[in-house]
This record gives structure tokens, C-alpha cells and sequence, in this order.
């Protein structure tokens, strides 16, 4: 695994990670302070998305080219279309409850995609991302 890799696919369990938190605490330290409301009023998620997208691109597709195992390019991509459904579609149409719950799913699935990628490139061939042919 080269270090950019490993380095995007680290940004990418902490961004799933601090969705996560985000999309279960906030509520929760809103009712607490709501003093804290700013932070929903302002571009959190889109913020998040956008760093959960550029370290699913530095990372699972690099990744992808080293181990060729489809399911970690797809579950990622399925994370990030969770993602952009719950932000786009769901939270205008339903609220933020279940955005949040929709949100909840899209970081598990990056997670986990970012924690295969990670498994699988540890057992490519040296740790090198590409092979040479």
C-alpha cells in the first residue's frame, strides 16, 4: 500500500467515522446547547461529503487497481450514493430524522469499504498499489 493510499483510506474512516458521530451527537448536543445550532445552519454536510468523496476516490480506486476485488469499489460507491440520497433527497423529503438514519448507513457502508480496502491492499504482492504486468 503506498502512502498516498494509505493516507486517503485514513481520511476516509475518520470522515465515516465523524459522520457518524455527527449524525448521532448532534441532536443530542442540540437539545443540550442550543447555543450549538450554528453548526447545523452552516455546510457541514456537504463538507463532509466532499471529503468522504475525495478520499474514496485517492483510496478505494487505487486500491481497486492493486486487488481487483470489486465488492470494495461497490460498497464504497454504494456509502457515497447513501450519502448524497440522505443530504439531496431524503432530508428534504422527510426530514432530518431520517436523513440522519440514512446518513448513518451511507458512512457504515464507506467504513467498511475503506477497512476492506486496507485489508486487501495489505495483501497485495509487496504492498505495492499497481502490478506490473
Amino acid at each position: 500500500m503506498n502512502k498516498l493510499t494509505g493516507a486517503a483510506d485514513a481520511a476516509g474512516l475518520f470522515a465515516s467515522t465523524l459522520c457518524m458521530v455527527h449524525c448521532l451527537a448532534m441532536p443530542v448536543l442540540l437539545a443540550m446547547l442550543p447555543a450549538m445550532s450554528w453548526a447545523e445552519d452552516g455546510h457541514v454536510h456537504e463538507v463532509l461529503l466532499g471529503v468522504a468523496v475525495v478520499a474514496a476516490l485517492l483510496s478505494l480506486g487505487p486500491g481497486y487497481l492493486a486487488h481487483r476485488r470489486r465488492a470494495v469499489p461497490l460498497l464504497g460507491g454504494a456509502g457515497l450514493a447513501c450519502l448524497a440520497l440522505a443530504m439531496f433527497v431524503v432530508e428534504p423529503r422527510f426530514g432530518h430524522d431520517a436523513e440522519a438514519v440514512a446518513s448513518v448507513a451511507g458512512a457504515l457502508l464507506l467504513f467498511g469499504a475503506h477497512v476492506r480496502n486496507r485489508i486487501c491492499c495489505r495483501r497485495c504482492a509487496g504492498g505495492r498499489i499497481f502490478r506490473s504486468r
